[in-house]
């Protein structure tokens, strides 16, 4: 499963750009991924950065998973420890990223993905 149709990549990105909307320009690399762990879903994941503190900003993951036609459905990426937390990790793909959200209709379209 190495491709994903352009609408489907469109769809979840629109769910990106919400996303983006919520939280101002601290949310950032958008990547939609795979898991041996989550099969037949695709996973977007976002990073947020909180800089209340300037010397000691805060940096987390954020994921939202999807049917493989792009439609979003309730999963909750949880670890019952730390070495079920790298597996999960380690084993996450990448089959798209952007680092924002805001012209992702510009950059699918013009790849021809």
């Amino acid at each position: 499963m190495e491709k994903v149709k352009t609408q489907i990549i469109n769809a979840i990105m629109d769910k990106a750009h919400e996303r983006t909307k919520a939280c101002g320009k601290t949310c950032r690399d958008f990547r939609v991924m795979t898991s041996p762990k989550r099969k037949n879903t695709l996973i977007l994941r976002w990073t947020s950065i909180n800089i209340d503190d300037p010397d000691r900003p805060v940096q987390c993951y954020h994921y939202e998973c999807f049917h493989m036609d792009g439609i979003p459905h309730d999963c909750s990426i949880h670890y019952a420890d730390q070495a079920e937390a790298n597996e999960f990790f380690e084993g996450l793909k990448t089959l798209y990223q952007q680092t924002f959200s805001n012209d992702h209709r510009i950059i699918c379209t013009s790849s021809k993905k």
